[in-house]
């Protein structure tokens, strides 16, 4: 299936976006997964003309309190075709929720390290290039070639530390332990400390971009020394010019059987699911093409554990959970979303015989969930109003008010 899902990258995305803007991004995440990284040997008086414009910023960076490298945005290489088509996504499809009005633009190359991105043992490194590209409202977009990436909102200083606009955003790449953390500041934040449950730390380098991002990014390959229980990294703090930490991202060690590893389902796609998911002994419940062709599908499968777990693409989007008993206990009776590409997608309890669609020019739907999922492509016009969980005796049990265009 082409409209497989690059879950790992979805992950790590969902961790540095903005609460508005991470929900409905499956299809640019899909896309990320995909990127293809066009390597150009530097012309050497670029690199010169490069360095110069990094000595000239120096003082500046300084002057703002940006200690360590500092990019000029403007004079830094463009990114490839293959990248900048990665950010035109955003342009295509700004997700519901997100910042409506605001759309991305030329992507420049910042720098290139050695991490981990990919496997368990974290040692594994192979080299990945970072590209910012501003966003017209004031904030910015970043991705990690074969990595992840995110987006940030313009700087509110009254948003807190790590809200949408704040002044902080870090995440991890999971393997046994964690192997790498990456993110991004800006003022006031001043250093980055990346520090170990045996209660040893170690400042990270921050290269900094000037405007229009006026950010500074870091990434750190976790040595193989922090890979154990004992030593593991545990937080990634933020911490302004006096040293007092501003914000502080906790690094959790996950379950063995909750992380990713590639699988594949009885149709032969190959895909990345949390080792809990008994993908060899999946079923597809949903299997239909949209009108505009794409293909959208559901896949349920047994969990390890107790309960289920699912995947699905739409063409236009996607997703997968493994949700425990315990946390289906505490959902609602219809957890669903509309995706780009006028899908609907939902999880619904045993209860639920029908899910009724409303709609703002006042025509319903009503749908039967298979194996306790909806996948229903939805009329074009008119947007999705409610949707009314029913029992079998056609009894409304729950209503979920949709936010519209």
């Amino acid at each position: 299936m082409n409209e497989t899902i690059d879950q790992l990258i979805q992950a790590r995305f969902d961790r540095v976006a903005d609460p508005t803007d991470g929900r409905d991004w499956s299809d640019i995440l899909a896309r990320a997964g995909s990127v293809e990284v066009v390597r150009r040997r530097p012309r050497p008086a670029r690199v010169l003309v490069a360095a110069a414009a990094v000595l000239a910023l120096a003082s500046t960076a300084v002057a703002f309190g940006w200690p360590g490298a500092v990019i000029d945005f403007f004079n830094a290489p463009p990114a490839p075709e293959s990248v900048a088509q990665f950010f035109e996504t955003f342009n295509q499809a700004v997700p519901r929720g997100g910042p409506k009005n605001a759309t991305v633009g030329e992507a420049r190359e910042v720098m290139t390290a050695m991490f981990d991105a990919n496997s368990f043992t974290g040692t594994h490194q192979t080299e990945h290039t970072l590209y910012v590209a501003p966003r017209s409202d004031g904030g910015f977009c970043f991705i990690w070639t074969d990595a992840g990436g995110g987006c940030a909102d313009p700087f509110d200083p009254s948003a807190g530390p790590s809200g949408p606009g704040g002044r902080f955003g870090a995440s991890w790449y999971e393997g046994d332990y964690a192997t790498a953390t990456d993110g991004y500041v800006r003022n006031p934040v001043h250093t980055v400390e990346a520090r170990f449950a045996d209660g040893t730390s170690v400042a990270l380098p921050i290269t900094w971009v000037s405007a229009p991002i006026d950010a500074g990014f870091f990434v750190y390959a976790v040595p193989p020394e922090h890979l154990t229980t004992s030593n593991a990294l545990a937080t990634v703090v933020a911490l302004d010019a006096n040293g007092d930490a501003t914000d502080t991202q906790f690094v959790g060690v996950a379950n063995p059987l909750d992380r990713d590893v590639p699988q594949t389902l009885p149709d032969g796609t190959k895909i990345s699911l949390p080792r809990r998911a008994q993908a060899a002994e999946a079923r597809e419940a949903f299997s239909f093409r949209t009108t505009s062709g794409d293909r959208a599908y559901l896949w349920v499968m047994p969990r390890t554990g107790g309960g289920t777990c699912y995947v699905y693409g739409t063409g236009a989007g996607g997703g997968f959970g493994c949700p425990s008993p315990h946390q289906l206990s505490l959902e609602p009776a219809i957890n669903g979303d509309e995706h780009a590409g006028g899908v609907y997608f939902a999880h619904v309890k045993p209860e639920v015989a029908i899910v009724e669609l409303r709609y703002a020019s006042g025509q319903t739907e009503r749908v039967t969930p298979v194996d306790g999922f909806v996948l229903h492509e939805m009329p074009a016009a008119p947007h999705l109003a409610t949707v009314v969980a029913l029992s079998d005796t056609g009894k409304a049990i729950f209503t979920q008010n949709e936010k519209g265009p």
